[in-house]
């Protein structure tokens, strides 16, 4: 295929799929098929979406524990884990990214589970494709703008970690820039082996640009099926305020707080939040796709490629 500039190319008018290979990356022009964690189960299709800077790894415990409730796939957001960089990451881009998804497969209407900014990548997804979406649940985000207070996460990422040999290197580098632990831990899950060093797997440059947290805004519309918004109370991403704004864009919305958990409650708090998942999946099966349970390639826990089907 010709190599192209990607910033000479209209990406509304690019087909799907459609390709650019610059260096050692290949990034996708309009809407992409997402990397997919199979986590089995039967029944409902429900999809789960990770936050800034994850993975759909950081969900497959909690995913395994909601089978049982559902049939549960995890997907990892553009420039994140091991689905394809694109330049852009806006709320739309994500949109379409989940309507190519939902439409590649028999998964329509879908259950949404997002975490942070995958539960307002679900939210958009729930306002611009309404006829897709069985119910969403937004865990610790509201529907309103965020302020970008990631420099220090965005400082780790920029540092060169060629140099390290083992993952106590990696730690040891990123502990003056990052000194809590757990947040340091979660985000050397994104270096992996480039051969005797490591490298990122995510698309900085576009994560440090991306909109997805400035919101759906005010006038976005409405999602009038069956919503959950899980807030958590030692984390400060939902206050009481919030209410009104998830109220507006989802008139159905349940809200529930997890009191002991900080904004990692698949960590602080997984039997809680097991529980509300649970209950909630429950709810919107009545109006979700169905699938049988998977078997062969495609069980429990096996990580599928953008073909899958």
């Amino acid at each position: 295929m010709r190599r192209q500039e990607v910033g000479k190319v209209n990406l509304a008018a690019a087909p799907a799929h459609r390709r650019i290979v610059a260096g050692r990356l290949t990034r996708y022009l309009a809407p992409m098929m997402l990397h997919t964690r199979d986590l089995g189960g039967s029944g409902a299709v429900v999809l789960i979406l990770h936050g800034l800077f994850g993975s759909s790894q950081n969900w497959a415990g909690m995913g395994r524990r909601l089978a049982a409730a559902g049939r549960v796939f995890a997907l990892d957001l553009r420039n994140h884990g091991d689905s394809p960089h694109a330049p852009s990451m806006s709320l739309a881009d994500c949109a379409e990214d989940l309507r190519e998804w939902v439409s590649a497969r028999p998964a329509a209407p879908a259950i949404l589970i997002g975490h942070s900014l995958g539960g307002m990548a679900a939210m958009g997804f729930a306002m611009a494709h309404p006829e897709l979406v069985a119910g969403v649940c937004a865990i610790d985000i509201a529907p309103r703008p965020y302020p970008a207070d990631h420099a220090r996460e965005i400082a780790c990422l920029e540092t060169d970690i060629r140099g390290c040999a083992t993952r106590a290197d990696l730690d040891a580098l990123l502990a003056p820039m990052l000194p809590d632990a757990r947040e340091r831990a979660f985000l050397l899950m994104n270096a992996v082996r480039d051969g005797a060093g490591f490298r990122w797997r995510l698309n900085v440059p576009a994560l440090k640009t991306q909109t997805v947290s400035d919101g759906p805004g005010p006038d976005a519309g409405s999602f009038r099926g069956e919503s959950l918004l899980i807030a958590c109370g030692r984390s400060r991403y939902v206050r009481e305020e919030d209410h009104a704004a998830m109220l507006r864009h989802f008139p159905r919305a349940r809200i529930e707080t997890i009191p002991d958990a900080d904004h990692w409650p698949h960590v602080t708090a997984p039997d809680v939040l097991q529980a509300l998942l649970s209950e909630f999946i429950r709810r919107a099966a009545p109006a979700a796709a169905s699938l049988p349970s998977p078997t062969g390639p495609s069980a429990p826990g096996a990580t599928r490629s953008a073909a899958m089907q």
